[in-house]
């Protein structure tokens, strides 16, 4: 919590901050106008709806009420794999076209980012993966058990080669949808313990591997679209800044899912340079802020202007993604009452210049 006095400054300097930053966005807005060029760019403050489709009718609702805000720039939704793959090669992208219709919708231009989650969290008993990966046993059962739930195998290449077949098809058919930001990954930590061990495939070298396999052919397919990369926690420092580092050079999103000011996780400290080769990628490499739950009131409960401090002025986010929380914390906390007042008061204002990696390809139409 930061003391009034600290919090009254830091607000002041959040007003100058974010009219230097509207004016670096009136000229870069029109620095590539041609849509089938570059990759898009609308950096910003976006909704993230993860509730495993649970309350579709009132999520949509949510994503309606965006109409009139113009301080937000769009949606995070998320989607098992198993929820878009029904059988082996077969999609069903209905529930997407749900979401993206209701954007669609919208008065001005509001934008959705699709991720796809390839693990499930709070049990060992979940179901991520399609039934085929379960069955084959080419696939080796799909997906396992680990400490905190269940995720698919993807460090193994056979496991791979089907979620980026998945994510080949997805590009196929939105890439070329202006209103679709792009696509997201889950998290890169995957953690087993006693209880739940590790297989004697995985390694953290493996995952390391399949992930950059994903990152590169997911930049390949969504070549208009933003690629997000959840990092969070990867084996040692070097691996995790070997895998920022092959982001950076596939022109891919980098940030982890958890903001928590003062406790900066694996992939913040070396993107800042204070773990691995020291080297300081903020504006080097787009960067993506989540804020969770967890640091609304499901396990920490920090203010917005704290979460942002830490999300736009040390991590430097180009997009942030806030949870609709309306059950954890107190007011401040929750969407209505706490975050959207906040985002509405620093007028949506994220850093906006085109990061390094892009090569000025940052299209922002």
């Amino acid at each position: 919590m930061l003391p009034r006095r600290s919090e009254e400054m830091f607000m002041k300097k959040v007003h100058l901050m974010s009219l230097m930053a509207a004016s670096a966005f009136s000229m870069l807005s029109g620095a590539n106008a041609d849509p089938a060029a570059g990759i898009k760019w609308h950096p910003g403050h976006y909704m993230s709806i993860r509730n495993s489709h649970r309350y579709d009718d009132q999520d949509l609702g949510y994503v309606r009420v965006l109409a009139n805000e113009p301080a937000v720039m769009g949606i995070l939704r998320d989607w098992k794999w198993r929820d878009v793959e029904p059988t082996k090669g077969e999609y069903d992208f209905s529930e997407i076209d749900d979401y993206l219709n209701a954007v669609k919708k919208l008065p001005g231009s509001k934008h959705f980012i699709i991720r796809i989650e390839n693990r499930t969290f709070g049990g060992q008993k979940g179901i991520v993966v399609p039934d085929y990966l379960l069955n084959d046993a080419a696939y080796a059962g799909g997906q396992i058990a680990m400490a905190h739930g269940v995720v698919a195998r993807i460090w193994e290449p056979a496991v791979m080669d089907r979620l980026i077949a998945l994510t080949q098809a997805l590009s196929a058919r939105y890439d070329a949808e202006p209103l679709v930001e792009g696509i997201s990954t889950s998290e890169t930590a995957i953690s087993f313990n006693a209880d739940n061990p590790a297989p004697a495939s995985y390694s953290t070298g493996a995952l390391l591997e399949q992930l950059e396999r994903l990152i590169g052919a997911s930049r390949t397919a969504w070549a208009h679209s933003n690629v997000f990369a959840e990092t969070n926690f990867l084996g040692s420092n070097q691996q995790m800044e070997a895998f920022i580092a092959y982001c950076a050079e596939h022109q891919a999103v980098i940030g982890g899912p958890d903001v928590v000011p003062e406790t900066p996780i694996q992939s913040e400290q070396i993107m800042r340079g204070g773990l691995g080769a020291s080297k300081d990628y903020r504006g080097i490499v787009a960067i993506k802020a989540e804020v969770q739950n967890s640091s609304l009131g499901e396990r920490w409960k920090f203010p917005p202007s704290a979460l942002y401090q830490q999300a736009y002025e040390i991590d430097r986010a180009n997009f942030i993604f806030w949870d609709r929380n309306d059950y954890y914390g107190d007011a401040a906390q929750r969407w209505d009452t706490g975050i959207l007042p906040f985002v509405r008061s620093i007028k949506g204002v994220t850093v906006t210049t085109c990061p390094a990696s892009f090569q000025g390809k940052c299209n922002s139409k």
